[in-house]
C-alpha cells in the first residue's frame, strides 16, 4: 500500500477495497484529480479503462452491467466531469442497467466559498438515478460505496450515485470519536460481504391458477417478454413456459433474447420498432401475458398495443410499474423467472387445446411468409449503396449465434432490432434505449464483458457515430476487437424521412444532412482495421476480414438516405417492405 511521510490514505484504499469484495473487476473513467483512488485501485487489483470522456465511460460501464448482469462503476471528477456522468445516464435509468456512478466532490474545507468548478452535484442526478448518497464521514465510505452497489442491482435495477469528498479520499486512518467505538470493526480490518441477490419474490398460488384461467379461456393468447426477463437471466425459463403451453411468444425491444427468434414460437419484437407481421399479431391476441415489461411506449407503439380489448396480465417485479401505463386484467408482483417455472409447473400441456393450435399454425405461416418477404427484400439489388437489410441478413449469417450486436437508437434500433434475430436465448442484443451515439461506446464495453470468446458488432449511424470518433483511440489502446458498422448516409435519415413524409414537404436540410465524410478513413489514420463498401458483396468480404483481424475494426457502409426502417411512426403514408 502506497504511503507520503508514513500516513496512509484511508477512504481510498476503503472503497476500492468495498468494491473489490463487491465483485467489480473494471471500473470506467476519465480521470481527474483523485490520485489516491487511482493507486488504491490499483493495488487492489481493480482494472481503469480510459476512456475519452465521461459519456463514453458511462456508456462503456453500461453495457457491461448489461452484458455481465452485474453492477458496474464509473467515475466523474468534481464540477463538469460529474455534470458530464449525469448528462450520460438517461440510457441506463431507461434501460433499468445496474450503475454506481462514482463522484468526488470539492473538499469540505472549501465547499460553498467558490471553489473552482464547485458545482451541487446530488441534483443534477435526482432524475436519472434511483438511490443517491453522500459520505459525510471517513469511517463510513467503504461501506456506502457497498451499499450502493447492492442496491443498484436490487429490485428493478438502476443506475445510484455517491458522492466522495476529494480530502476524504485522501484523508488519514483515524480513529472514530463515536461513544461505542470499542464496538465498532477497526478500519483496517473492515470487508464487505459480496452481493448476493435476495430470493426473487414468487407468485402466489392464486396468482397462477388465475394466469391459468385466464389462458384457457383465450383463444388467441400471447406472451410479451420484456428487458426483465433478460434481468432475471430467465430466457431459458421463458422459453420452456412457452413450450409447455404452445404459446407465441413477443419481445419489446429491451427484451430481444428471451427466446430464440429461430424458435418455432417467436415472432420477433413488437411495438414501435417491430416487423409488421409481429404487430400485427399483438393486435389479434386475446390474452397477453406480458413478464418483465413496463409496457412503456416503445414497447406498446404508442400505446397501441396490446388491443383495448385484449386481457392483459402484467408481471412485474416491481409493484409501482404495473398498470401504470393501461388498465390490466390482473398485476402480479414477481420475479420473471420464478413466474416462468411456477407456471411451466401448473399448466396443462398444449396438446388438448385445438383453438390455441390454430392460432399457433397461423402464427408460425405468418411469420414464415414474412421471412421469405425480408430475405427477397434483402436480396434485392441497389445501386451504389447498401440495403441495410443485406447488411443485417450478410452479418446474421457471418456473426456466431453467441456473438453480441449492439444497435444505436432511431433506424439503427429498428434495423437490428425488428430484422436481426438473435439465435440464442439470453443477452446477446442490446440497444440504446434512447440516446443518439450510444452503440459505438456500447460496443467496447459490450466486449470487454463478453471476453474473447465472442465478437461484438455494432450498428450505428453516421450521425450517432460522430459522438464518439475519439474513442477509436480508446478501442486501439486498451486492445478491444470489436466491430464498428457505420451505416453512413450523411444524414439524420429519421429526420430527413420526417420531413418527407409526416410532413409531407422538402425536408430542412441544414438540420438533417452532414457532409459525406469517409469514416473508414478516420478509422484508418487511428490504425483501425477500416473499410468503405457500396455493394452488398463489398460488405461480406470486408466483414470476413474484420472478423478474421480480432482487432478492432470499423465498416464504413453507404446506404441511402432514402429508405426507411421498419419503424411504425410512417405507417399511415407510406407501404413497408417488410
Amino acid at each position: 500500500m502506497a504511503t507520503v511521510s508514513g500516513v496512509v490514505p484511508r477512504v481510498a484504499h476503503d472503497v476500492a477495497r468495498a468494491l473489490r469484495d463487491s465483485g467489480v473487476d473494471r471500473v470506467f473513467l476519465i480521470t481527474g484529480g483523485d490520485l489516491w483512488l487511482w493507486r488504491a485501485l490499483r493495488d487492489h487489483g481493480i482494472e481503469m479503462c480510459l476512456a475519452r470522456s465521461e459519456a463514453a465511460s458511462v456508456v462503456m460501464a453500461d453495457a457491461y452491467a448489461r452484458v455481465t448482469g452485474k453492477p458496474a462503476v464509473v467515475y466523474g471528477q468534481w464540477g463538469p466531469g460529474a455534470a458530464n456522468v449525469a448528462a450520460a445516464l438517461a440510457d441506463a435509468r431507461w434501460a433499468h442497467s445496474p450503475l454506481v456512478a462514482l463522484t468526488s466532490t470539492v473538499s469540505t474545507r472549501v465547499e460553498y466559498k467558490y471553489e473552482y468548478q464547485e458545482l451541487d452535484q446530488p441534483p443534477m442526478f435526482q432524475s436519472v438515478t434511483k438511490w443517491q448518497a453522500r459520505v459525510t464521514r471517513a469511517d463510513r465510505a467503504g461501506e456506502l460505496v457497498a451499499q450502493a452497489l447492492r442496491i443498484a442491482g436490487a429490485g428493478a435495477p438502476g443506475p445510484v450515485h455517491i458522492d466522495i469528498p476529494c480530502d476524504l479520499l485522501a484523508a488519514e486512518a483515524a480513529p472514530s470519536d463515536n461513544l461505542a467505538a470499542e464496538a465498532e470493526p477497526s478500519h483496517a480490518d473492515a470487508t464487505y460481504a459480496p452481493i448476493r441477490r435476495p430470493t426473487p419474490p414468487a407468485p402466489s398460488a392464486a396468482a397462477v391458477a388465475d394466469i391459468a384461467d385466464r389462458l384457457a379461456r383465450s383463444l388467441r393468447p400471447v406472451l410479451l417478454a420484456g428487458n426483465g426477463v433478460l434481468t432475471a437471466d430467465a430466457a431459458e425459463d421463458l422459453t420452456r413456459l412457452a413450450e409447455t403451453v404452445g404459446v407465441p411468444v413477443l419481445t419489446t425491444l429491451g427484451g430481444k433474447g428471451s427466446i430464440a427468434e429461430n424458435h418455432p414460437l417467436s415472432v420477433g419484437v413488437a411495438g414501435r420498432y417491430a416487423s409488421k407481421v409481429a404487430n400485427e399479431i399483438a393486435r389479434e391476441a386475446d390474452f397477453v401475458l406480458a413478464i418483465g415489461t413496463d409496457l412503456g411506449g416503445l414497447a406498446t407503439d404508442t400505446y397501441t398495443l396490446p388491443s383495448s380489448d385484449a386481457d392483459v396480465v402484467q408481471v412485474d417485479v416491481a409493484a409501482e410499474h404495473i398498470g401504470r401505463t393501461r388498465t390490466v386484467g390482473a398485476g402480479v408482483v414477481a420475479d420473471a423467472g420464478e413466474l416462468c417455472r411456477a407456471l411451466a409447473v401448473a399448466l396443462p400441456s398444449e396438446s388438448g387445446n385445438r383453438a390455441h393450435h390454430t392460432w399457433r399454425e397461423s402464427v408460425r405461416s405468418r411469420c414464415a411468409a414474412w421471412q421469405e418477404a425480408f430475405h427477397a427484400v434483402a436480396h434485392r439489388p441497389a445501386a451504389g449503396h447498401v440495403r441495410p437489410e443485406a447488411v443485417v441478413a450478410i452479418l446474421r449469417e457471418l456473426a456466431d449465434d453467441r456473438d453480441l450486436l449492439v444497435a444505436d437508437t432511431g433506424f439503427m434500433g429498428a434495423w437490428g432490432g425488428a430484422l436481426f434475430p438473435v439465435h440464442a436465448p439470453g443477452r446477446t442484443f442490446l440497444r440504446a434505449a434512447g440516446t443518439l451515439g450510444w452503440a459505438f461506446p456500447a460496443v467496447l464495453g459490450a466486449q470487454l464483458a463478453a471476453g474473447a470468446e465472442r465478437r461484438a458488432f455494432a450498428l450505428v449511424g453516421d450521425g450517432g457515430f460522430g459522438y464518439h470518433v475519439g474513442d477509436l483511440e480508446t478501442a486501439l489502446r486498451l486492445d478491444i476487437p470489436a466491430v464498428t458498422i457505420v451505416l453512413n448516409n450523411a444524414s439524420l435519415a429519421y429526420e430527413h424521412v420526417g420531413f418527407k413524409h409526416a410532413l409531407g414537404g422538402e425536408p430542412v436540410s441544414e438540420v438533417c444532412d452532414f457532409l459525406d465524410v469517409d469514416h473508414a478513413k478516420v478509422a484508418a489514420a487511428y490504425g483501425v482495421f477500416a473499410a468503405r463498401v457500396d455493394s452488398a458483396d463489398a460488405f461480406r468480404s470486408a466483414l470476413e476480414k474484420a472478423i478474421a483481424t480480432a482487432r478492432p475494426a470499423l465498416i464504413d457502409v453507404v446506404v441511402s438516405k432514402e429508405r426507411v426502417a421498419p419503424v411504425t411512426t410512417f405507417d399511415t403514408r407510406l407501404v413497408r417492405d417488410v
